[in-house]
């Protein structure tokens, strides 16, 4: 079992994430994750059991010994206590996964609505792409970011899991009053954020490279906390809006 606390965030990508992370991690209490490989590590390490020499000899106790500990070798030079680990955990396959190591869960879950979240992808993509193209990929259940993080947050609520809401809206209005509830919720003495003039997200001193995605989706402003207003019909087609103006978590 992790020495470390380890509680879940699974965020719609463009709810303020980043941001979150810019402000939390100046804490010495906690620290945010980027977006986390872990899945992918602990589903590798799992699917050894299909493999035939795992067959042939089938230790279950050293695999599981294995996965029981990778969240403490992966985290073993964060000085904090408690991480924020940033990924679609509420994925059946993934739940499944945590369900295994930790016998108590708690997820931060962080939302807006999914036509504003399009609109954004849409505003700060870079690719040569039609947009409706664009939209629909992302919205694929499975490979899609935004599509699997819907689904990953539908269910780990159809689950009944141990889960705190933020609302992108409520985040941006009333930032340090939505981390002293989260604290709370995660069971960390609240601290005084400093709101203005913040860095950029860094975790163990590293930055997204967003060069290797389709757009800017990391940079944050850094000067005041302010929301940008702009309409969803300025970026996304009648037709993307008719087909997933009714998606509510």
């Amino acid at each position: 079992m992790s020495t470390k606390q380890i509680n879940f965030l699974c965020a719609l990508p463009r709810t303020g994430a980043t941001f979150l992370g810019a402000i939390v991690n100046q804490s010495k209490q906690i620290q945010m994750t980027g977006n986390s490989i872990l899945p992918d590590v602990l589903y590798n390490i799992f699917r050894t059991k299909e493999s035939r020499v795992f067959r042939n000899f089938p230790y279950h106790k050293g695999i599981d010994n294995i996965m029981l500990n990778v969240f403490n070798n992966y985290y073993a030079d964060v000085k904090q206590k408690h991480i924020l680990d940033k990924s679609p955990w509420g994925t059946p396959a993934n739940l499944e996964m945590i369900r295994c190591i930790f016998k108590k869960r708690k997820f931060v879950v962080l939302v807006r609505p999914v036509l504003e979240c399009l609109a954004s992808f849409v505003k700060a993509k870079r690719v040569d792409q039609p947009d409706d193209e664009f939209c629909k990929e992302l919205m694929d259940e499975r490979s899609g970011i935004l599509g699997k993080n819907i689904w990953s947050i539908k269910n780990l609520i159809k689950e009944k899991e141990n889960y705190h809401l933020i609302e992108y809206n409520d985040l941006i209005k009333n930032t340090q009053k939505e981390i002293d509830k989260m604290f709370n919720f995660l069971g960390i003495k609240k601290e005084k954020f400093k709101l203005k003039n913040i860095k950029q997200f860094k975790f163990q001193g590293i930055n997204y490279d967003d060069t290797v995605v389709s757009g800017n989706y990391h940079t944050i402003r850094v000067d005041k906390v302010k929301k940008i207003n702009y309409n969803v019909e300025d970026y996304l087609s009648k037709e993307i809006i008719d087909q997933y103006k009714d998606i509510k978590i």
